[in-house]
C-alpha cells in the first residue's frame, strides 16, 4: 500500500522549514528528508522533501508498515527491508520518523548510520521546526495585531503618530500626515520624526526638548499653535504590544476661542470694552508687585464726564450710551499697549500708567482733557460737548496699597470737580490735594 498521495509539495513547505530539511538531508549519512502531512486516515501527502541521487523513488515505494509500524514498535527507527537495502547501494540503512508535536506533519528521514543517531537527528531537526513553527505563528499574529492596530489608527477621530523604539518604524493616520504637512508618499519614519522635531522646535519649547532627550519615556503634554490652529499635544512612551512613543494631537482651537471670549465677557464693560473694575483690581494687584520689586514708578488717573446726567436726561440713554463709546475710543486711542483702561463706573474711568511718574501722568491727563473738549460727540440727533475733571496719584512705594493709592486719586478727582470741572487735580505727598 502506496501511504503517500504526492511526491510534488503541495503546498510548499514555509522557507524556514525547507531549510531545516536541507541541513537535515546534507547529513553525512542522511540521504532523504521528507516532511509529510497528514490528510486522511493512513494517507500522507508529501509537503517536501530532500534527496540524495535517486534514493527518494525507492523510499517513496516503502509499504506502510515500514514507515508507520504497527503498534508496539518503535516509530524513531527502524531497520530497513533487505530489498531497499540493495536499492540504497547495499548499505544496511535505518528509516526514522518523527511527530512535529501539534500539528499534522511528521518528519521522516532515511540514514547510513546506526539508529542512534538518526534519532537525535530527527529529535534535534523536529524541535527546530517546532520553534519555527511557533515563531512563524508569533510572527503572523503580530502581522494581524499590526494590521489591526494600523487600522484602529487609521480610523482615529484624532491625528495619531507612532514612532518604534529602535526609530525603525512609524504609523501615522491621514489627519496626523496632513498637520505635519507630509504628503501621501512622506510616510517614512525619518520623514514623520523629523516633522516632530520642527514642530516641537517651532514652538521655542527649549524645556520639552530636554526632558524628551534626558528621558525618552517621559510623558508629556504641551500646546501647540501650528498653521493657524490650537493644539494639545499629548506624548507618551507606551510598552504594550507596541512599544515606542506616540503622539496625539487635540485641536483646541475653538475651545480656546470660547475660553477667551468668556474671559473678555467676565474681564470687559460690554459698552466701551474697557476692563471692568474687577479685572481692574487684578491688573493693578500684579502691576503694584512688580513696580515694588523693580522700584519704577506708577500713576493712577480717575476721570469723569462732567455733566453727564444732562446727557441722559436731554437726549436720551442712547445717545448717553454713544457719549461714553466715543469718550472709551478717545481715551483709549492716546494710550500705550502697556496701559490699563477700566469703566470704573458709570461716566467714570480710570487709567493705570506703570513706568510714568506725576509729572508724566499729568501731561497725558491734560492731553486727554483737552482732546475731549476739543470737539462734540456726535449722538444722532445733536453734537453734545463733553468736558473732564481728572484726578492723578503717583506710587508710593513704601506705603502705598491698591486701597491708598486710589482714594488719593479719587480725593484728587473730587477736588477738580468741587474746584468747577474740566481741570486735572494732582494728588500731592500730604493727605491734602492741591490743584
Amino acid at each position: 500500500m502506496n501511504i503517500f498521495t504526492s511526491i510534488a509539495p503541495t503546498p510548499p513547505a514555509p522557507g524556514p522549514m525547507r531549510s531545516v530539511l536541507q541541513m537535515l538531508q546534507a547529513i553525512e549519512g542522511v540521504d532523504v528528508a521528507i516532511l509529510l502531512a497528514h490528510v486522511d486516515g493512513p494517507l500522507f501527502e508529501i509537503v517536501d522533501a530532500t534527496c540524495a541521487g535517486k534514493t527518494v523513488g525507492s523510499f517513496i515505494a516503502l509499504a506502510e508498515e515500514t514507515v508507520f509500524p504497527p503498534a508496539g514498535r518503535s516509530t524513531s527507527n527502524l531497520r530497513m527491508p533487505t530489498a531497499f537495502t540493495l536499492m540504497a547501494d547495499k548499505r544496511p540503512s535505518w528509516i526514522g520518523a518523527k511527530q512535529l508535536a501539534g500539528t499534522g506533519l511528521r518528519l521522516v528521514a532515511l540514514c547510513s548510520h546506526n539508529p542512534n543517531f538518526l534519532e537525535s537527528q530527527l529529535e534535534a531537526a523536529a524541535a527546530t521546526m517546532a520553534e519555527l513553527d511557533r515563531h512563524g505563528a508569533k510572527s503572523e499574529r503580530q502581522r494581524l495585531q499590526q494590521g489591526r492596530i494600523s487600522a484602529l489608527i487609521r480610523s482615529l477621530p484624532v491625528p495619531f503618530v507612532f514612532v518604534d523604539a529602535q526609530a525603525t518604524d512609524a504609523l501615522i493616520n491621514g489627519d496626523a500626515r496632513a498637520l505635519l504637512k507630509l504628503s501621501p508618499t512622506e510616510v517614512g519614519v525619518e520623514q514623520i520624526a523629523s516633522a516632530l522635531r520642527y514642530l516641537i522646535q517651532s514652538q521655542g519649547n527649549a524645556a520639552l526638548r530636554h526632558q524628551l532627550a534626558a528621558d525618552p519615556r517621559a510623558t508629556a503634554i504641551f500646546y501647540a499653535h501650528h498653521h493657524g490652529r490650537t493644539y494639545k499635544v499629548d506624548t507618551q512612551w507606551i510598552d504594550d504590544g507596541l512599544v515606542g512613543r506616540i503622539w496625539t494631537f487635540h485641536d483646541i482651537t475653538e475651545e480656546r476661542r470660547l475660553e477667551e471670549e468668556l474671559r473678555v465677557l467676565a474681564s470687559t464693560d460690554h459698552l466701551t470694552g474697557a476692563l471692568n473694575r474687577r479685572a481692574f483690581q487684578l491688573a493693578f494687584r500684579s502691576e503694584l508687585a512688580r513696580c515694588r520689586r523693580y522700584g519704577v514708578p506708577l500713576s493712577l488717573i480717575m476721570l469723569d464726564l462732567d455733566h453727564f446726567k444732562r446727557v441722559n436726561d436731554t437726549y436720551g440713554h442712547q445717545a448717553g450710551d454713544a457719549v461714553l463709546r466715543e469718550a472709551s475710543r478717545l481715551i483709549r486711542s492716546l494710550l500705550r499697549d502697556s496701559d490699563i483702561f477700566c469703566r470704573f463706573g458709570g461716566e467714570e474711568f480710570a487709567l493705570l500708567l506703570p513706568h510714568t511718574d506725576m509729572d508724566e501722568g499729568a501731561v497725558l491727563a491734560e492731553r486727554l482733557r483737552y482732546v475731549m473738549a476739543e470737539k462734540p460727540i456726535d449722538v444722532g440727533s445733536a453734537l453734545v460737548p463733553i468736558t473732564t475733571s481728572v484726578g492723578i496719584a503717583a506710587l508710593r512705594l513704601q506705603t502705598d496699597s491698591i486701597d491708598t493709592m486710589m482714594r488719593r486719586a479719587d480725593e484728587a478727582l473730587y477736588a477738580a470737580k468741587a474746584g468747577g470741572r474740566n481741570q486735572t487735580v494732582s494728588a500731592p505727598r500730604t493727605s491734602h490735594p492741591s490743584v
